[in-house]
């Protein structure tokens, strides 16, 4: 009966029999939710460690590979060039040939910015929450 009374004035008794402000099954639920608040925190800080990681080895590829397209593009360019510089017609073709591919890349240049955006804010979104 006492603990009734208690509890309509906003007390409560615990199973250590101390005085408390708030119900000490209600305190027991916030402790496990900040609990697992807490250990979500850690979760997502290691998944950002982790594809920040990812993230800058395949950023560290694709510089590998745009220098190995650059590399193998001159090498072509200098062949075509070579066969193409009597011939106005081979010029003019591979002068359209290479305006398309800039062109591609470009493009491909766009979507990956445009990927690279999207996870970006994604990583924000869950670094936020």
């Amino acid at each position: 009966m006492g603990e009734e009374q208690l509890a309509k004035a906003g007390l409560f008794v615990d199973d250590f029999n101390q005085l408390r402000l708030i119900d000490p099954d209600v305190a027991e639920l916030l402790q496990n939710a900040q609990d697992k608040s807490a250990e979500f925190n850690d979760q997502l800080k290691n998944f950002q460690s982790t594809t920040g990681g990812l993230i800058d080895s395949i950023e560290e590829f694709a510089n590998v590979v745009e220098t190995e397209k650059i590399r193998a593009m001159m090498v072509r360019n200098t062949q075509e060039r070579d066969v193409a510089e009597d011939d106005p017609v081979l010029l003019q073709m591979t002068i359209r040939e290479l305006t398309v591919e800039r062109e591609r890349l470009r493009v491909e240049l766009e979507a990956v910015r445009k990927i690279e955006k999207e996870q970006e804010e994604c990583i924000q979104m869950l670094t936020e929450h």
